[in-house]
């Protein structure tokens, strides 16, 4: 038999579910109220993730918010890593899609290094324009570097950095 602490957490939980995860809205509770609520906690989201990812939100312009509340009502926000573990849910959807812009694919790149819960990593992926190759590296005791390579327009190097 549960006690009035187990009963309330589940009332809790069902709440933020239909809060943010679109799950049913539990009894009691105005349907009205709690799908505006649910929608002001949505475009929250995409303001905290437009912040946390600029390039992808520039990229995407006025579109970003309608994008971003299309996507973010497919699936609950990240239990771990926030905004920034949000919106890379958000940009590998879209990359998915084929519609991740160029430029946005170095943040997604970045913001996985950041996230990964692996002492060491190497990536690398291609933006522009201008066209360029991006890697990153993260070594312990290094930190995290990256590297801009340009490209000319079919893809050979036009300068070498060293």
């Amino acid at each position: 038999m549960s006690g009035p602490r187990e009963r309330l957490a589940a009332e809790q939980a069902a709440l933020v579910r239909a809060l943010v995860g679109g799950g049913p809205v539990p009894g009691g509770f105005d349907p009205g109220r709690v799908a505006a609520t649910s929608a002001a906690v949505a475009r929250k989201r995409a303001r905290e993730v437009a912040r946390a990812w600029p390039v992808l939100a520039a990229d995407l312009g006025e579109g970003f918010t309608g994008r971003f509340l299309a996507d973010a009502a497919r699936r609950p926000p990240p239990a771990r890593g926030g905004a920034l573990a949000d919106g890379l849910a958000f940009a590998r959807a879209l990359a998915r899609e084929g519609r991740l812009p160029p430029n946005a694919r170095v943040e997604a790149m970045l913001a996985a290094a950041r996230l990964s819960g692996r002492p060491a990593r190497l990536a690398a992926t291609l933006a522009g324009p201008p066209r360029r190759l991006v890697v990153t590296v993260r070594v312990p005791g290094l930190g995290e570097r990256w590297l801009s390579i340009p490209l000319g327009e079919d893809g050979s190097r036009r300068r070498v950095i060293t």
